[in-house]
């Protein structure tokens, strides 16, 4: 017999069911005309215009999603400590987002219908412990509660036969990042005679390679650095080199109180996400973008020379990160940035007033208070670019629906440049009464 007190709850949960989902733009599944006004002028005014609307397919339908779960809910230890945990599989059919990439003599945008299905697998689990002992005469109350969630989501059916990385397909795990392996920066003349011949990718605008620039390897041998067909058959020397999902992410709140004193501190974060900074990341690039934009302090000596040959970045050329051919603008695994972090959200201090100070004033409870927003944060990420906010650098193109044409390319990934503005540190003061 197992006693109330070591497991006082023990509860397996299981549900499966399947929704319509109505979250789709509104419209985009009209035919619309869009009413301009003409630049010609008739009897003295503009008249309004209209043009043709874009292409729908016909047997429009709902996606549906059908999600089986597995839980367990278990106390133990006098309730002490519970656990509540989440497996889950979603498999998402008839999903409505953009078609496959066509012609230009198509003439009129990629339409948009229920092209995908979708499966995502996750899990979920939530630990918490209460307890308490006594401080000093006085019961001291903590708790600890630990969040940790997971999911992967992968295209089980995409109308792209030939798997180009440009469109979804088939088996593709969102998220992905194709991309170069860096072998690290020519050193020589002869080193770059003797390489794998990258006139493909310029290290500047003139197209001229000299030491310091950028080496990419050779992945299939043939002596030509390039993406093949661009397709999953056929990559070139490109491979996976990261993933844009958020995996791990996690939530830590601590608790106590103790002789009318309170405290609390809630920390969450990211425990693996990578994001490689896009044609319009200058705040990460520098004057690697534009000649002209500011140089960010992280790059002072790093920034390759002849007495510099180890640095992390390449010769100092304009333009490398933002023309479509240019080195930087690939991307690869040197400058593939590690987003995990943790950041500590909130953290508060409290005191509650005694009953005799505040009877006076007709208050039955009063508590002064000060906290503290987004003090801290730690990532991979500013081992180099300290400017970024780590939480608002990067924005999800992981989705199906909305559509395609709203979010980044899934081989470019140049969606989230660090442009956004950063979760802003705050520290307030307060009181709290009750009458």
């Amino acid at each position: 017999n197992v006693s109330p007190n070591f497991i006082s709850e023990l509860k397996l949960r299981t549900s499966y069911g399947s929704l319509g989902n109505g979250s789709i733009a509104s419209y985009a599944f009209q035919e619309r005309y869009q009413i301009t006004q003409s630049e010609r002028i008739l009897n003295g005014v503009r008249p309004q215009q209209t043009s043709q609307p874009g292409v729908l397919p016909k047997g429009l339908t709902w996606e549906t999603s059908t999600t089986t779960n597995i839980g367990l809910d278990v106390s133990m230890l006098a309730n002490r400590l519970t656990l509540v945990a989440d497996a889950y599989i979603r498999r998402t059919t008839d999903m409505f987002t953009v078609g496959m990439t066509l012609p230009a003599v198509f003439g009129t945008d990629v339409p948009k219908g229920n092209y995908a299905d979708l499966e995502t697998k996750g899990w979920e689990v939530s630990v918490q412990w209460n307890d308490k002992f006594d401080l000093g005469a006085k019961p001291f109350h903590y708790n600890i509660r630990l969040n940790l969630a997971d999911y992967q989501a992968e295209v089980t059916k995409y109308n792209n036969q030939d798997k180009r990385l440009s469109d979804y397909y088939t088996g593709q795990k969102l998220g992905e990042i194709w991309g170069f392996t860096t072998a690290g920066f020519y050193t020589s003349a002869e080193d770059i005679a003797n390489s794998p011949k990258q006139i493909l990718y310029k290290s500047s605008t003139s197209g001229q390679t000299l030491p310091g620039d950028i080496k990419f390897t050779d992945l299939n041998g043939d002596g030509v650095i390039d993406k093949g067909t661009e397709t999953v058959g056929n990559p070139g020397d490109m491979s996976i080199i990261g993933n844009t999902t958020p995996r791990y992410t996690y939530g830590i709140n601590l608790g106590a109180d103790w002789n009318r004193f309170s405290f609390s501190v809630f920390f969450q974060g990211v425990g693996k996400q990578d994001w490689y900074p896009g044609r319009e990341a200058a705040i990460f690039w520098g004057q690697y973008n534009r000649p002209y934009n500011k140089i960010p302090t992280w790059q002072l000596g790093e920034i390759w020379s002849e007495d510099n040959p180890n640095a992390y970045l390449p010769r100092y050329r304009g333009y490398i990160a933002q023309n479509e051919q240019a080195t930087l603008r690939q991307n690869q695994t040197r400058y593939l940035q590690n987003v995990a972090y943790i950041r500590m959200k909130n953290i508060q201090l409290g005191y509650m007033l005694p009953e005799n100070w505040i009877k006076r004033l007709g208050m039955s409870a009063t508590r002064i208070f000060v906290s503290g927003e987004n003090l801290f944060t730690w990532s991979p990420l500013y081992k180099r670019a300290k400017d970024l906010d780590v939480e608002n650098v990067w924005r999800s193109d992981a989705l199906l629906s909305p559509p395609k044409d709203a979010v980044a390319d899934p081989n470019n990934n140049n969606s989230g440049n660090g442009n956004n503005y950063p979760m802003l540190k705050s520290i307030s003061f307060g009181i709290s009464a009750t009458f």
